[in-house]
């Protein structure tokens, strides 16, 4: 029996737009433009360097990669989507107190068989600087993902959501990566068929800025 899944960015973007890895902090994170100096990795962005107010981030799914769906039910089959964007603009660039912040402007996920996928609302995401690396994780809030699959009980509906949801790692450098491995999805009450613990994977290339790092604030 075909079942509907979720395709997340995403969630994805929104999405996937970034399973922690290490310990982070919510406090003197920025966005950079470059790879900071130092050694053995600088931690500091160089003033005039960190994402502003307004800039954006574009990611799309890694080539030669797909997005998976795990349903982790055994009669309810995994899906695989091969196509998802993500684009995030900034609403906050951090400070000694804050974290980086942005809201989630375009998420699509496409591309994934019989199952229809769409976003109904984009959410937003906050971006947490791993100490000592030039990476961190990401976490999303508000991005609800809504899927429609047809089975021999007629359309089945799904929904998706983000709420403080840790989606996974954004790795820094020139031609930074984001990996969603794992990520819990978190379902509203709809369908009884729609999974009930399913995990979203996937690695997304960010496109632009074409240097990105998480760091301390300046």
């Amino acid at each position: 029996m075909k079942h509907v899944r979720i395709v997340g960015l995403a969630v994805v973007a929104a999405a996937a737009l970034m399973a922690l890895v290490g310990a982070s902090t919510a406090s003197a994170t920025v966005l950079c433009k470059t790879i900071p100096a130092g050694s053995p990795t600088g931690t500091t962005c160089p003033a005039g360097w960190a994402l502003q107010a307004g800039d954006k981030i574009h990611a799309t799914l890694t080539t030669g990669t797909d997005g998976t769906l795990t349903t982790n039910e055994t009669f309810k089959p995994n899906i695989t989507c091969k196509k998802t964007t993500i684009e995030v603009e900034i609403t906050a660039e951090g400070s000694a107190t804050a974290t980086a912040r942005g809201n989630v402007t375009a998420l699509t996920i496409e591309e994934c068989g019989e199952n229809e996928v769409k976003t109904l609302t984009k959410g937003s995401v906050e971006i947490h600087w791993i100490e000592g690396t030039h990476n961190g994780t990401l976490t999303g809030t508000g991005t609800e993902i809504t899927t429609v699959t047809p089975s021999i009980f007629g359309n089945i509906h799904c929904i998706y959501t983000t709420n403080a949801t840790d989606l996974g790692t954004l790795t820094g450098g020139t031609t930074a990566s984001m990996r969603a491995e794992s990520v819990p999805i978190p379902k509203l009450a709809t369908s009884s068929l729609c999974p009930t613990a399913p995990t979203w994977d996937a690695t997304y290339t960010i496109t632009t800025p074409d240097t990105l790092t998480v760091a301390a604030h300046t």
